[in-house]
């Protein structure tokens, strides 16, 4: 069994996640095959006003499954700015590189989502 679905395993045994979402990313792994030089990834910066920091990067083929995982209250927050995270996700396969989101609130978050890569 590999690490990655041992993790999404502990997790569902933690109740950090449920069911579904298990099972959501245990077929986005399977679906995933291992990266290419030239794949893309989607990368995530999020800074907290305390000055906590959340940076990773995904291969895009497993963005959509991962999305499931953002708490409902941060999609909102993201969807309050503008953005709908599952439609830029769902959209053509060729999002474009760069910044999708770059986002700075009033209590000094800020969020910054964007495709990498060739």
């Amino acid at each position: 069994m590999s690490e990655e679905r041992r993790r999404v395993l502990a997790m569902l045994a933690a109740g950090r996640i449920g069911v579904e979402e298990a099972e959501a990313l245990l077929d986005a792994l399977e679906e995933a095959r291992p990266a290419a030089p030239s794949e893309r990834f989607l990368r995530v910066s999020v800074r907290s006003e305390d000055g906590d920091r959340l940076e990773f990067r995904l291969p895009l083929a497993l963005a959509r499954a991962a999305l499931s995982l953002l708490p409902d209250q941060a999609r909102a927050r993201v969807r309050a700015h503008g953005v709908d995270l599952e439609a830029l996700l769902s959209g053509p396969a060729g999002l474009p590189s760069g910044k999708l989101v770059d986002l700075h609130d009033e209590d000094g978050n800020d969020v910054v989502i964007e495709v990498v890569g060739p």
